[in-house]
């Protein structure tokens, strides 16, 4: 399954549209079951007895409620991709539509409704499906319930902090799996033997490689694959993707090597951590802008930022090389470095700060905590952005003991 087929998927379609179908195909077995074990005329629990007339005014009660509703569920969701949109990032948008409330939501009330309707069709005056009206009461029941939850959840997805959180998770994730590993196997991969060169069959973003699949293939063929692409690259069609020792025919290989590194028309959030980075820092950006003036969300950012790169700090990046279960190297994949990772997050945010002492004060309490934390390498690193910070407060004008009170923020030795 290529990545836009799961987008679509994973979206306002497929699993509400799975959720809707399942419970709406329920109702057949369940009439078949009243069909079999229910004869009009004989005494039935309290909670299961029911008189037709009863039984079509609440199943058409409960369909005509939740198909209601189910328009309602979609009204809303609109009116909060419209703010997300206008307030926090547009590109938010991908990730309301895979959240599992708005899903589940969405599939719940639209199986309701087919359900009872199909129930509503099959009762009559020779079969009282009571069995079948319980579980449509009990779906009826449910859905109240998801509905609360849904408006609950909404309430929250409008809310700039726990947005912040919630892509601040999915970034920590992202970057703990580029952490150094204790076997990685050989830290080197000879390119010589790999003039196999496989090219992109059309254009679009990287979003996903599947480094177990190339591995795999790799042992398969019992050669190795250097990947020339990273996640978030844009790729024109007949660039180059990798290069393997396969033969340069082998058109079943080049076509599972094509396959293992996805590409589409736009940008996506799974493998890519450059696209969060620049989430969190467009919302960043767009509170520090002179229409918004939101220095506080601005805040925020950083300090979800920070948590991001405190265990790359402090525990390193594994390298660009990944072997398999016997130690041998078989893939080379394009790597984000720290130092790439500091670039691509401090740097704008630093750069935006100028003549706000507020963001550049908290920028150095930044960088005080990962120091405190980090390795050789990375004190090195944070020292430079100690002095680039520095610089920048000096560059808006301020007064002296502005500038005076930013060195003394800054612990560790930024000059020389």
């Amino acid at each position: 399954m290529n990545f836009r087929s799961f987008v679509t998927l994973n979206g306002l379609l497929g699993v509400p549209g799975a959720i809707a179908v399942g419970l709406w195909l329920l109702a057949f077995p369940m009439i078949w079951v009243d069909t079999q074990f229910t004869v009009i005329g004989d005494p039935l629990p309290f909670w299961l007895a029911i008189s037709a007339e009863t039984a079509r005014a609440l199943l058409t009660t409960i369909a005509s409620a939740a198909i209601t509703t189910l328009g309602m569920v979609y009204s809303i969701m609109l009116v909060v991709f419209t703010l997300a949109a206008g307030n926090i990032a547009p590109r938010l948008l991908q990730r309301f539509s895979r959240d599992r409330v708005n899903q589940i939501t969405a599939g719940l009330l639209g199986g309701t409704f087919l359900y009872a309707l199909t129930v509503l069709r099959a009762s009559g005056p020779d079969l009282r499906p009571e069995l079948s009206i319980a579980i449509a009461f009990l779906l009826a029941a449910l859905s109240v319930l998801q509905v609360i939850h849904f408006v609950h959840s909404v309430s929250r997805s409008v809310t700039i902090d726990a947005e912040v959180a919630k892509i601040s998770e999915q970034l920590e994730r992202q970057v703990n799996s580029l952490l150094a590993e204790t076997d990685n196997g050989n830290q080197d991969l000879d390119e010589d033997g790999l003039e196999s060169v496989v090219q992109a069959r059309q254009s679009g973003y990287v979003t996903m490689l599947d480094e177990t699949a190339l591995i795999k293939l790799a042992c398969k063929h019992d050669t190795a694959i250097a990947v020339r692409v990273a996640p978030g690259d844009f790729v024109l069609a007949g660039q180059c993707l990798a290069v393997a020792g396969f033969h340069q025919d082998n058109e079943e290989a080049s076509k599972a090597l094509t396959s293992a590194i996805t590409l589409q028309p736009y940008r996506g959030a799974i493998d890519d951590i450059r696209f969060s980075v620049r989430i969190l820092l467009e919302i960043a950006l767009r509170a520090l802008s002179p229409g918004v003036n939101d220095s506080f969300t601005a805040v925020t950012c950083v300090d979800r930022v920070a948590a991001a790169l405190a265990k790359p700090v402090s525990e390193g990046l594994r390298g660009d090389v990944r072997a398999d279960e016997d130690g041998t190297s078989r893939l080379k994949v394009p790597g984000l470095s720290l130092e790439d990772l500091f670039n691509m997050t401090l740097h704008p945010l630093r750069q935006a700060s100028r003549g706000n002492i507020l963001m550049l004060d908290h920028l150095g309490v930044v960088l005080n905590s990962l120091y405190e934390i980090a390795g050789p390498d990375a004190k090195k690193l944070i020292a430079e952005h100690g002095r680039a910070l520095l610089d920048t407060a000096r560059a808006g004008d301020p007064i002296e003991s502005d500038l005076e009170f930013l060195r003394k923020r800054l612990d560790f030795k930024v000059d020389g």
